[in-house]
């Protein structure tokens, strides 16, 4: 019992629980919607420590989320240096993260995986039309459910609860969006960049030490962008399709050898 205890608190109940109490907090302050990510880091303290000084991959996550947050709310007036501010954490923050595969592991595929992760930043914070998207909260509470359910199952359970955790901290305002039938957002777009950009840690960190593989990553670095298109009430759903073939890709071909 207390083993599941363990997974589900800080995976689960823990961020759901903070997510409608800012929810509702929301509702008459705004402004607090600016401080959605950093309900994360209760769950996340909780199942990795205190991680300071950062010494492995996850342990720099705290640091991106934060800093992201401070970039998201100081820049908000001026969007186009904010993106520029967030790639460039983003990029500083993947390096960290592989540092030991680049140092002593180099290749041309790991120098893929990262351009490619790096893209889909690119094409997150400079796509306009992302930002009249009918439910972002649903598609990357989606898009977060589905990493950790792969990445659980992939090889790495540490992981898989630090995204079931992210996706949680998204939950109240994921089902005031279904609650209001796909047609009103529950946050702004670019409030969310923070969690996009621990989604897109977590999915390298995922490919990287827990290695599932390249197709499943793949899908899931596609799905919130398409859950994330412009004016598609029901986009959230091209979330789910992504993220169920990228489930059913690890079923049919990947191993338990790899845990992280």
């Amino acid at each position: 019992m207390n083993m599941y205890l363990e997974l589900i608190l800080p995976g689960l109940v823990i961020p759901f629980g903070l997510s409608v109490f800012l929810f509702s907090m929301t509702r008459r302050h705004p402004v607090l919607q600016w401080g959605l990510p950093l309900i994360w880091l209760p769950s996340y303290i909780w199942m990795i420590g205190w991680p300071v000084p950062p010494q492995e991959a996850n342990e720099w996550l705290w640091l991106l989320v934060v800093l992201s947050t401070g970039i998201n709310f100081g820049l908000k007036q001026r969007p186009q240096q904010a993106a520029l501010a967030q790639i460039s954490l983003l990029g500083l923050a993947l390096i960290a993260i592989t540092w030991p595969v680049l140092i002593h592991q180099p290749g041309l595929v790991l120098a893929l995986e990262l351009l490619a992760v790096l893209c889909a930043a690119v094409i997150f914070f400079f796509n306009a039309s992302f930002s009249l998207a009918a439910t972002p909260s649903l598609a990357l509470a989606i898009s977060s459910a589905g990493l950790a359910l792969v990445t659980a199952l992939g090889g790495s359970v540490l992981v898989g609860q630090l995204a079931g955790a992210l996706a949680s901290i998204l939950g109240a305002y994921a089902l005031y969006e279904v609650y209001r039938r796909f047609a009103e957002q529950s946050t702004g777009v670019i409030q969310l960049a923070p969690v996009v950009q621990v989604y897109f840690a977590l999915l390298l960190i995922a490919r990287v030490y827990a290695e599932i593989p390249l197709f499943s990553a793949l899908m899931l670095l596609i799905a919130p962008l398409i859950g994330l298109m412009r004016g598609g009430r029901y986009a959230a759903l091209g979330s789910a399709v992504m993220v169920a073939i990228a489930f059913t890709w690890l079923l049919t071909t990947a191993d338990s050898s790899s845990y992280y």
